[in-house]
C-alpha cells in the first residue's frame, strides 16, 4: 500500500492540473479544491503524528535453556547455572540488559499461565521464591525486580504440532539416506559445539553466539531443508516447517497485542530458535526497531 508521501504528491499534482482547466465552473473547482485541501491536511497530520511516535526498540534475546529440560531434538549438557561462577556471569548479563532499560519483558510462557507468572514474580520481588536455574527466573525475574516492573508477560503458544518422528519415518520410507544423514550430522554438530562452548565461554559470550546473525540464519534455513522429506504427495516436511512458523507467528501476535503504545523499549526472552524467526517477522514492522544483541551485551 502506498505511503502518505505518495498521496500528498498525487494531490499536489491534481490541484495543479485543476487550476489549468478554465472550462470547469468556479464553484465546482472550489468544491474540489476544498476537498483535496482537507484530504491533504489529514494526510499531513497523519505523517506528522507518525514522526512524533518513534518505533519501539526491541531486544530479541535468544537463549539456550539454562536448566536443560531436555525438550529439544538436540540434547545438551547442563550449564550449572546455580554455581557461584555462573551466577556471577548471569549477573553481568542482567546488568547490561538493565542498562538497556526495557519497559516490558516477554517470556517463553503461555498467556494462560499469566496468573501463576504474576504470583511468582511478586514472590521473587519479596525474596520469598527459591529461584530455579531456568533463564526466565534467572534473567526476567531479576530484571523485573531491578527495574521495578509489575510483572513479565507470557506470550508463548504451545498448541502447534512438531511431528519429528513422523518426519524421520517418512525419510526412511522414501529411502532418503543422504537427507537422514544430513539431519543427524547437523544435530550432532550443534550438540558438540554447544557442549564445547559450555567448557570455555561465559554466559554472556554464549548468548552472543546464540544471537549471532550467521547462526540465526542457519536456524531459520534448516527447516526449509526439510521440505523434501518423504515421497511425492507426503508433505510432512512442509507441515512441520509451517507449524513451527505458525507457532512463532502467534507468539509475535501475542507480543503485539500486549503493547499499549506507551512502551519505548521491550525485551523478548525466548529460545534462540524462536527469536531467529521473530527477527524475520518483526523486521517488516515500521513501528518496531530491532536492537542488535551485541550492542547491549
Amino acid at each position: 500500500m502506498p505511503g502518505s508521501t505518495y498521496y500528498l504528491q498525487h494531490i499536489n499534482h491534481s490541484l495543479y492540473h485543476l487550476q489549468l482547466q478554465p472550462e470547469k465552473p468556479t464553484f465546482v473547482k472550489t468544491t474540489i479544491m476544498r476537498y483535496f485541501t482537507c484530504f491533504y491536511a489529514m494526510l499531513l497530520s497523519m505523517q506528522l503524528c507518525a514522526q512524533t511516535h518513534p518505533p519501539v526498540k526491541v531486544l530479541l534475546l535468544g537463549t539456550f535453556h539454562f536448566d536443560n529440560p531436555g525438550l529439544d531434538v538436540a540434547q545438551f549438557d547442563g550449564a550449572d547455572i546455580l554455581s557461584a561462577k555462573r551466577q556471577k556471569e548471569v549477573t553481568e548479563v542482567v546488568e547490561k540488559i538493565k542498562a538497556f532499560g526495557p519497559d516490558k519483558i516477554f517470556i517463553e510462557s503461555t498467556p494462560g499461565n499469566q496468573a501463576k507468572t504474576d504470583s511468582l514474580v511478586a514472590r521473587y520481588k519479596e525474596g520469598k521464591l527459591a529461584v530455579d536455574a531456568n533463564e526466565i527466573q534467572q534473567i526476567a525475574y531479576r530484571l523485573a525486580k531491578e527495574l521495578n516492573l509489575s510483572t513479565v508477560y507470557g506470550v508463548d503458544y504451545r498448541d502447534a504440532d512438531f511431528p519429528y518422528d513422523s518426519l524421520m519415518q517418512s525419510i526412511t520410507e522414501a529411502g532418503q539416506l543422504e537427507l537422514a544423514n544430513r539431519i543427524k550430522n547437523f544435530i550432532d554438530s550443534i550438540q558438540t559445539a554447544f557442549n564445547a562452548s559450555l567448557k570455555k565461554y561465559t554466559v554472556r559470550e554464549m548468548l552472543l553466539q546464540e544471537n549471532d546473525p550467521a547462526n540465526q540464519a542457519i536456524s531459520v534455513g534448516w527447516y526449509f531443508d526439510l521440505l523434501i522429506a518423504g515421497k511425492p504427495g507426503n508433505h510432512v516436511g512442509a507441515y512441520l516447517t509451517s507449524e513451527w512458523w505458525r507457532r512463532n507467528m502467534i507468539i509475535y501476535e501475542n507480543i503485539l497485542k500486549n503493547l499499549n503504545g506507551k512502551e519505548k523499549k521491550i525485551l523478548v526472552l525466548f529460545g534462540s530458535g524462536h527469536t531467529a524467526l521473530l527477527n524475520e517477522m518483526m523486521r517488516y514492522n515500521k513501528d518496531l526497531e530491532i536492537v542488535a544483541v551485541d550492542k547491549v551485551l
